[in-house]
């Protein structure tokens, strides 16, 4: 989830996550994480970090530019069920390569453009 601010709204906080803010803690479907007393502003909206710090989400930010992306709960292997789309790229011969032909294995793909 990329964002602008580090306060959201709890609307905002389940729709882009899929959290839903409850009085038991954060909910998805039939799974509540305990929030513990997360702190909420006069206007009620939530410090995002100490939301991904509770929720045990990633963050990352870059001040400079003013943008954030918060990451989905790790419980430890965020990637474990994550399946890559068949995709066929050019090799360095100019050859085609199904990425499928990698299924299974651990596979770092790299983009780079130079614009």
């Amino acid at each position: 989830m990329l964002l602008e601010r580090l306060t959201l709204t709890p609307d905002e906080i389940a729709v882009g996550t899929g959290w839903e803010l409850k009085a038991e803690g954060a909910c998805r479907d039939d799974v509540c994480v305990p929030l513990g007393n997360l702190a909420r502003a006069a206007e009620g909206t939530v410090d995002v970090r100490a939301f991904a710090e509770r929720m045990g989400m990633p963050i990352a930010s870059d001040e400079r530019h003013g943008i954030h992306a918060l990451g989905p709960r790790a419980g430890g292997k965020v990637l474990s069920s994550v399946r890559v789309p068949d995709v066929v790229l050019p090799d360095f011969d100019g050859e085609p390569f199904d990425l499928s032909s990698l299924r299974g294995r651990k596979v770092l793909l790299l983009a780079w453009a130079s614009w």
